[in-house]
């Protein structure tokens, strides 16, 4: 930098020195990282609140409409393999093209 006066290059020598310290430092030490709210599972980091339980009459009802879904699933799976249909993409493809729902319900 041949037009940097002995002002710039002082700034531009702090800035370097913080840089190299940040790195050098470690991951702990650049930022703080939030600390968890409620109770943490799973030994990860984020943070997670507290699941309300789930009725077991709604409970049981999302099994058995999994379980459907499930079941139809595994018939279109062996009528395309039946059709000659093979790989995964491909099946994919075709389950797509004819509408089938995964089990958790999203897609079509």
């Amino acid at each position: 930098m041949p037009d940097a006066g002995d002002l710039m290059m002082r700034i531009y020598a702090a800035m370097a020195q913080k840089e190299r310290g940040l790195i050098s430092g470690g991951p702990g030490r650049r930022w703080p990282l939030p600390r968890p709210v409620g109770r943490c599972w799973a030994a990860t980091w984020a943070t997670r609140q507290p699941v309300a339980a789930t009725p077991p009459h709604q409970l049981l009802a999302r099994q058995q409409a999994a379980g459907r879904a499930t079941h139809r699933l595994a018939l279109e799976v062996e009528r395309l393999c039946g059709e000659g249909v093979t790989g995964q993409a491909a099946m994919a493809r075709a389950l797509n093209k004819r509408g089938v729902p995964v089990p958790s319900g999203r897609g079509a």
